[in-house]
């Protein structure tokens, strides 16, 4: 059993490391379902593994979720350590959520809180007004009532695309490969460990993702030394980087956010989320910066160059009636709007990237 002290040097709390069973997972799924920031991010859960008979087996801890730019979320628990072949079923569930309607997961939302053991699922959304007709839950209205955004917000967005959250105990070094894989080829999957102590005669349960590694300019030695939770709590956007500024714009832009970093991965080696409004991309030869003041608009900031030549150089790549603006008179650091109902043609990936490289 481990000690804990306060600065001063006084023990405040023992600390004793627990093994998970059985009883475990069926609590932190439990957990998850009523509380799902435990896997560290806003979500809200819509189903569970008996809504999928025909693809997850009766023993699974497998869950739904949507997140707040609502996608679907197929959340696999564990607990003893994942291997390969345990992301098989993951990834199927995640495939067949896919190919269904939003009304058709309204339908099975409503099946999951219907159900007693959810009683206490169903008596929070309808205290935030969710709406839940005789068939079906509104999923617009339950995903604008959990993340606080407009219901027309989420009109095109449910579904969308689908994402995989793997929770174990741990993972096999082929498993972390097979996950690295998927990610590095378009596959939107973690994994996430979690642990169970035992705190001055209190159990608690810790999670975190591993797999991927978060981004190298907030997870190292220097940032961890510094306290991670005292960081979190000053500057979100530093350790929750990318969900932190999709969650301050639009579903839809957020959709553009994500499609956007993809676009520059071949010419980005790094990406620093300096500013609670802003992040940089660094390039080979040049950087941008990316501005999420507006909650419609994405603004691609372009240095070192006037607006003038910036929009000959998106000439080039036949990027033509852009809407280009200066930010505080400095007319070499001119931003490039993005909104919802822009499209990242293959020319948008071109110029992306010959910028990033100074091609």
């Amino acid at each position: 059993m481990s000690k804990v002290y306060t600065g001063s040097g006084r023990l405040f709390q023992e600390v004793q490391a627990l093994g998970l069973d059985d009883e475990a997972l069926l609590d932190i799924e439990r957990r998850v379902k009523v509380q799902p920031h435990f896997l560290g991010e806003p979500l809200v859960v819509i189903a569970e593994a008996r809504d999928f008979p025909q693809i997850v087996s009766p023993d699974s801890h497998d869950i739904v979720a949507l997140d707040s730019m609502g996608r679907a979320v197929a959340i696999s628990l564990k607990v003893e350590v994942a291997d390969a072949g345990d992301d098989i079923h993951a990834l199927q569930l995640a495939a067949h959520i896919g190919t269904l309607h939003p009304e058709e997961l309204g339908k099975i939302a409503r099946s999951f809180i219907m159900r007693p053991a959810n009683d206490n699922i169903r008596r929070a959304w309808e205290d935030m007004g969710v709406e839940m007709g005789e068939e079906s839950v509104e999923l617009t209205s339950l995903l604008a009532a959990n993340f606080e955004r407009d219901a027309e917000d989420y009109a095109t967005m449910i579904n969308s695309s689908q994402r995989v959250i793997l929770a174990a105990e741990g993972f096999t070094s082929r498993l972390v490969s097979v996950i690295e894989w998927l990610e590095n080829s378009g596959v939107n999957i973690i994994g996430i460990r979690y642990r169970k102590y035992l705190v001055g005669g209190q159990e608690v349960y810790f999670a975190e993702q591993v797999v991927p590694r978060l981004d190298p300019a907030v997870d190292t030695p220097d940032s961890r030394k510094a306290g991670k939770h005292s960081a979190e709590v000053a500057e979100p956007w530093k350790t929750k980087g990318r969900i932190y500024h999709a969650e301050r714009l639009t579903p839809a832009l957020a959709n553009r956010l994500n499609e956007f970093i993809v676009l520059t991965k071949e010419s980005t080696f790094a990406i620093n989320w300096s500013n609670k409004y802003y992040f940089w991309l660094r390039g080979g030869k040049r950087n941008l910066r990316v501005r999420t003041y507006f909650r419609d608009k994405m603004e691609l900031g372009f240095y070192n160059i006037t607006p003038s030549a910036l929009t000959e150089f998106l000439a080039k790549y036949k990027l033509e009636g852009l809407e280009i603006s200066v930010v505080g008179g400095y007319t070499d650091s001119p931003f490039l709007a993005v909104t919802s109902e822009m499209e990242f043609t293959p020319e948008w990936t071109r110029m992306l990237n010959a910028w990033l490289s100074g091609a």
